[in-house]
Parts: structure tokens; C-alpha cells; sequence
């Protein structure tokens, strides 16, 4: 049985995705993203083996998020995503700090992504912690943005 609490600091608990945790997290996705994850979809990550699903708590409260699929020796970044109110804090290199941490732990060779080529933030943000453009997706989001894949080899 894995621990729930995967790390604490005076600032940010991580730990993993529970069943009470769905509901905030689809409120998250609604107020940050155009094709938000359903409730469904989360409820289906956690069943899935290969999903790596954590939550960022602060102030008692989830502050953000983010997903590893992991098969074989490949990681694939599905979703990391920070709430609004928490976002310019740091948060969100925590956590990919954490993740990247995480994937080198299980032996994990080469991280994955997608993301919207319009969203230069991220893409920036990406690039910051070594991933690089490999790819591009056209039409690849359902209103037709096309997805950057990115990569990192760890």
C-alpha cells in the first residue's frame, strides 16, 4: 500500500488523488480550462494502474494538481495545473519538481507532454525544466488549437 501523504513542507502538502478530492478539482478545471476534465475522468484516474494522480494542499485547502501516466520506461504528462488564487507563488515549479523527481524514482527515461501552442506560458514554463519541443499536433484540441509535444529526457 503506497502512503497517502507523499511530502510536507512548512508551505505544501503533496499527496495522493482521493475520491473526495473530485470535486474541487473539477470546479479547478472549469475555471482554467476550455475541455475540462469530467468527473468521470478523474474518477477513472483513480483505477487506472499506471496513473500518478497528486494534489498540492495549502492552507488546507487543494491548491493544484497534476497527473504522470507511467508505461514501461515513458512518463506522460497529462495535466498539472495550479488554482487561480494560488498561481505566481511558486507552486507550480514545486510540483513539476516534484513530478520530475518522482519519474526519475521509478526509473522513467523520457517525461511526455501536450500543449496548446497558443499557450505561451506554459510553454515557457516547460521549456524552464529542460522539456523541448518535439512536435506538433495539428487540430489536436477540440477547438481545432493545435498541441505542442514536448519532451524531457531525464
Amino acid at each position: 500500500m503506497q502512503k497517502s501523504v507523499i511530502q510536507k513542507d512548512a508551505e505544501i502538502e503533496i499527496r495522493r488523488l482521493r475520491f473526495g478530492d473530485i470535486s474541487a478539482i473539477v470546479e479547478i478545471e472549469k475555471n482554467s480550462y476550455p475541455d475540462p476534465w469530467s468527473e468521470k475522468m478523474l474518477e477513472r484516474e483513480l483505477q487506472l494502474e499506471f496513473s500518478n494522480f497528486f494534489v498540492a494542499i495549502e492552507d488546507r485547502k487543494i491548491a493544484g494538481y497534476m497527473c504522470l501516466w507511467t508505461v514501461s520506461d515513458e512518463g506522460h504528462l497529462t495535466n498539472i495545473t495550479i488554482k487561480e488564487c494560488f498561481q505566481k507563488k511558486g507552486l507550480g515549479s514545486k510540483l513539476m519538481r516534484y513530478i520530475i523527481d518522482y519519474a526519475k524514482k521509478l526509473k522513467i527515461k523520457d517525461i511526455f507532454l501536450e500543449v496548446r501552442a497558443s499557450n505561451f506560458s506554459a510553454l515557457k514554463f516547460y521549456e524552464k525544466f529542460g522539456f523541448r519541443k518535439i512536435d506538433v499536433r495539428k487540430k489536436y484540441y477540440s477547438n481545432s488549437d493545435d498541441a505542442v509535444i514536448m519532451s524531457k529526457t531525464l
